[in-house]
């Protein structure tokens, strides 16, 4: 081939080996470049998918930080409020701790006071035997004061027994009583 753009001339023109030489050459030429650039356009089309990705990475990464940093809140609130619950979960042992031991005051209170009715039973027991026996001496006592007064009615002159009734037995109760 001839210098590139030079042709041979022939008879019509050009010749026509030299034209096709020149053309496939520049074809060949066009095909290197177009593969080069073609390859270019491969890697570039790479790099934005990897940079896509890298900037979907960064943007998920974003949404994670504050997700993240919206879990620490809520963890932090979460911390707050179980150590508020335990707080008032120690205020309500102690409140029970202390319920517990007015339980046992309470019931010791009561053991005392039963045992208290107990004995005031007991006593009111004795005291209505008692009462019973009383009861039994005093009509035992009228009978015998019934008796007695019968016999001194008896043993009493005339005049004394002509006094009122009411006089003669004020007068019995009062040596009786």
């Amino acid at each position: 081939m001839a210098e590139q753009g030079m042709f041979k001339t022939s008879l019509r023109g050009f010749r026509k080996e030299d034209v096709l030489a020149y053309i496939d050459g520049i074809m060949a030429e066009h095909t290197v470049q177009e593969n080069a650039l073609r390859e270019q356009v491969a890697e570039l089309d790479r790099q934005l998918a990897e940079a896509r990705v890298q900037q979907e990475a960064v943007k998920e990464n974003e949404q994670l930080k504050a997700q993240v940093a919206e879990l620490t809140a809520q963890a932090e609130e979460q911390a707050a409020k179980m150590a508020e619950l335990t707080a008032q979960c120690e205020q309500v042992q102690s409140a029970a701790s202390g319920a517990e031991a007015r339980e046992a005051e309470l019931r010791e209170q009561l053991e005392q006071s039963h045992q208290a009715i107990s004995g005031l039973w007991e006593e009111k027991a004795q005291l209505e035997r008692r009462l019973e026996q009383t009861d039994e001496l005093t009509r035992q006592l009228q009978s015998i004061g019934e008796d007695f007064c019968r016999k001194v009615k008896e043993l009493l002159p005339d005049t004394v027994q002509e006094q009122p009734a009411a006089e003669a037995t004020r007068q019995m109760d009062r040596w009786l009583f």
